[in-house]
């Protein structure tokens, strides 16, 4: 499974830093646009709106697998051993009841966004909320690795090593 999640990151990476791209370009040609001409397109601001919400949940599932969220980690650095692992698996299955929450109500804001359309392009809405589930999902798989982790090392005591496709260095 680690596999897995170290190609998807391989592949989200592009992804993001050219949503990313297309989110600072979008605004910028906006901002030209409106105070040197005095127009705009709504579609370019809707556009840049749902590339920014795509990124925001596609980057936090990379966050969650190189373990890069924000975090308070003054017991972790103070903690070893059995005690540490017990420390991450509290937190651990508090992160695995909000990224399930994120899941399940995530689709079902997205079902409810099926019929509603986006006012300049039209399209449904589904396009930029199926992005919640589907991270939440990640994210929860992700969290299950985590926990798998901190049982171990409650069992064993050992700190157990860093996942091979994990490429932030701690």
């Amino acid at each position: 499974m680690e596999q897995v999640f170290a190609r998807l990151e391989r592949w989200l990476e592009p992804l993001l830093a050219a949503l990313l791209a297309f989110i600072t370009l979008g605004v910028f040609i906006q901002v030209v646009l409106r105070y040197l001409f005095a127009t705009s397109f709504l579609w370019g601001e809707e556009l840049s709106l749902f590339a920014f919400i795509w990124c925001v949940f596609l980057g936090s599932v990379v966050c969650s697998w190189r373990r890069t969220h924000f975090s308070f980690d003054i017991f972790s650095e103070l903690l070893t051993g059995r005690t540490a692992g017990a420390q991450r698996l509290a937190v651990d299955l508090c992160v695995l009841a909000v990224t399930v929450t994120m899941a399940f109500t995530g689709w079902q804001f997205s079902q409810m966004s099926i019929a509603r359309l986006s006012p300049a392009l039209g399209i449904t809405l589904l396009v930029p909320t199926i992005v919640i589930p589907l991270s939440g999902g990640l994210m929860t798989l992700v969290c299950l690795m985590d926990i798998a982790r901190d049982c171990r090392q409650i069992w064993t005591g050992e700190t157990p090593p860093r996942p091979t496709g994990m490429t932030n260095v701690e």
